[in-house]
């Protein structure tokens, strides 16, 4: 493993420090299995292949660690350099958590870029994983999106609409969100400072005034929520996408 870039260090921020109540299940959804192979692991699997992949740092909860590296994790050969971190509260206290492990890893935060990736999205591809490593070289941060097709109704309380918003300027924001370790640190220690809390990476950088640059996400680059979630993701792997 390792970036085909000679100054250049990829890191894999994996998080799946979530409890998955909306998946209606005693387990949480990371542990869950598809086709014989933990939802995580699969996850875990596609960073591991990519050759662009120097490290992974995996985000759970505190009480799962010893769980997720003995018993999930070890019957899979999994080559890549792999750390376990506690999750926070909060995603972003998760990821920052993660990012406190890259930045010890770190020889330069200017040379390192962090994917940061849900744990429960096993389908992202290397391709989109490539693009969005490409798009971060050149910009600094990057993320996967797909433009909204479904008319949007905008309301205050689910029962009458209040306003149509224009779906052309409307995207829904994926992972891997990849970014320039500097970058991101910054924004993160802003956001500390400022009190403020995004739902994901990206807002947490565009708050701090950073250019968050896009490339075309993946239909199929779906997130495990929902039972419904779990019967696609059975659909996707009897056809092999």
């Amino acid at each position: 493993m390792g970036s085909c870039e000679n100054s250049l260090k990829v890191f894999a921020v994996i998080v799946a420090g979530g409890r998955g109540l909306r998946m209606q299940s005693d387990r949480k959804k990371q542990y869950m299995v598809l086709d014989k192979i933990p939802v995580l692991v699969r996850t875990l699997m596609v960073f591991d292949r990519h050759f662009r992949t120097d490290e992974i740092i995996l985000v759970v909860p505190e009480s799962d660690a010893d769980f997720c590296r003995h018993d999930l994790i070890a019957p899979y050969e999994i080559k890549t350099p792999l750390h376990i971190v506690p999750g926070g509260i909060t995603r972003q206290d998760s990821v920052n958590n993660g990012l406190d492990k890259v930045d010890k890893l770190s020889a330069n935060p200017k040379t390192t870029l962090v994917s940061v990736h849900d744990g429960v999205r096993p389908f992202v591809s290397p391709e989109l994983v490539d693009a969005c490593l490409d798009k971060a070289m050149e910009t600094g941060a990057c993320i996967p999106s797909l433009q909204l097709t479904d008319t949007i109704k905008m309301s205050k309380g689910g029962t009458q609409v209040n306003e149509t918003l224009d779906r052309s300027r409307l995207y829904s924001a994926q992972t891997p969100q990849v970014f320039r370790l500097d970058l991101i640190l910054s924004a993160f220690t802003h956001a500390e400072e400022t009190g403020f809390s995004g739902t994901d990476e990206a807002s947490v950088l565009e708050h701090a005034g950073i250019p968050v640059h896009m490339v075309p996400g993946a239909l199929f680059n779906i997130k495990l929520t929902t039972p419904r979630d779990l019967d696609l993701a059975d659909f996707l792997l009897s056809r092999n996408l």
